[in-house]
């Protein structure tokens, strides 16, 4: 092989060489260009607290006089809420006599509002008369400052029986034990009205005094 041959040769290899060597840092970027990219968006979602607008609707509470009213709020809701509110609500019966039949307003507040309903107490019913029974009552006399009784068995003659006389009304309240007078208590009793009277005197009367005109000394005009 001569001298020119040899160097058509080498450099026949060495551009080969180089060849390689760029096709070959080429072709990552080829692929890398050829192939679709696909990308992902990580996005954070963060929850804000929503205000709850809390609207209760409450019952309209019937009791009869003399009954306690509960304490828990919920037998006082028309329908249930949530624990987390349950827990915050407040309720004030304190406007509520139950001694005295009439209609009253009760609240529940929930931190800044208030919400209102009504509580009816009503007179405890009477029961049917099972026994029929004719009363008389008395005459009563008593002096100033006798305390009223309140047995009723204390204004009626004749000995009743705790059925009848847990069916009896009675009603004073026309008596003024403290004055002198004549005044009339009454007792209702299986649909019928009774009267009596009751007498307030006093024990000790300031005596009246007379002032006597003499006429001695006078003299006679003939």
């Amino acid at each position: 092989m001569d001298g020119k041959t040899r160097i058509i040769t080498i450099a026949t290899f060495a551009f080969l060489g180089v060849y390689s060597i760029t096709c070959g840092s080429l072709y990552p970027k080829y692929q890398e260009a050829k192939t679709p990219k696909t990308s992902f968006l990580l996005v954070e979602q963060r929850q804000v607290g929503i205000k709850k607008e809390v609207s209760l609707k409450l019952k309209e509470i019937s009791s009869e006089v003399n009954m306690p009213l509960s304490v828990n709020v919920s037998d006082y809701l028309e329908e249930p809420v949530e624990d987390d509110i349950l827990s915050q609500l407040k309720l004030d019966t304190s406007t509520v006599n139950v001694q005295q039949p009439g209609e009253y307003i009760y609240t529940v507040y929930y931190k800044k509002k208030s919400f209102q309903g009504k509580v009816l107490v009503k007179e405890k019913p009477i029961p049917e008369v099972t026994i029929k029974q004719t009363i008389t009552l008395k005459a009563i006399s008593v002096p100033i400052g006798t305390p009223i009784s309140q047995d009723i068995a204390y204004y009626v003659i004749e000995a009743i029986p705790d059925e009848v006389r847990n069916n009896m009304q009675l009603d004073i309240s026309r008596v003024n034990p403290d004055q002198a007078g004549d005044y009339t208590y009454t007792i209702t009793y299986n649909g019928a009205f009774y009267p009596g009277s009751y007498k307030v005197y006093d024990p000790n009367p300031v005596p009246q005094t007379q002032t006597n005109t003499s006429t001695q000394g006078q003299g006679v005009t003939p």
